[in-house]
């Protein structure tokens, strides 16, 4: 099982790179394939509206990435609450992914906080990222409070959350393979 790993955080040494760090040595041990997509690295230009006759800067800076995506069989969300939002850069990554690398394959949302927020990023990437990318967000989710204080050696509760958290993605890429199968993306390639 192919699974990558998206932090959502532009800054060095961010908590978001920390969190998935985690969630990589997690799904490792589980047996998964894991990619981790930094945010932070990349540095993607921001989606632009394609004009005819014109190349936007992101598509080439896109295409590994697109490459690592399509490959995927799902995918881990770690995203920080910045002013009780998703960041840009995150809502970004779902602009550029226009050639169905998300479609019908699950994801898991982790929202990060310093304080006792992380619930708007959840709201949002619910609401406003599955229309035409067609990711598929799976049912659980986690948040992540006090983020700089969280350690899984000593929050056990917590941790073991991480752990069903990855068991249960790992459950929905294997049942929704036969939906891809099915899926005419040809025909059908954006929501309605």
């Amino acid at each position: 099982m192919k699974i990558s790993i998206i932090s959502g955080s532009n800054r060095k040494n961010s908590q978001s790179i920390k969190i998935s760090k985690i969630y990589f040595e997690k799904l490792n041990r589980l047996d998964a394939s894991v990619n981790l997509i930094s945010l932070e690295k990349e540095r993607l230009p921001f989606w632009e509206d394609d004009f005819e006759g014109y190349i936007p800067p992101y598509k080439e800076a896109f295409k590994n990435i697109s490459i690592k995506l399509h490959e995927s069989e799902g995918f881990v969300f770690v995203v920080p609450e910045w002013g009780g939002m998703v960041p840009s850069q995150v809502k970004n990554i779902f602009l550029l992914a226009s050639n169905n690398e998300f479609a019908h394959k699950p994801g898991l949302i982790v929202t990060l906080s310093e304080s006792l927020g992380g619930s708007y990023p959840v709201v949002e990437l619910r609401s406003f990222s599955y229309k035409n990318t067609k990711i598929c967000w799976i049912p659980d989710h986690v948040i992540i409070r006090k983020v700089k204080e969280f350690d899984p050696d000593k929050d056990l509760r917590l941790n073991s959350r991480l752990d069903y958290s990855c068991k249960m993605l790992l459950e929905y890429s294997k049942a929704l393979v036969s939906v891809r199968n099915a899926a005419d993306l040809k025909t059908f390639k954006n929501g309605m």
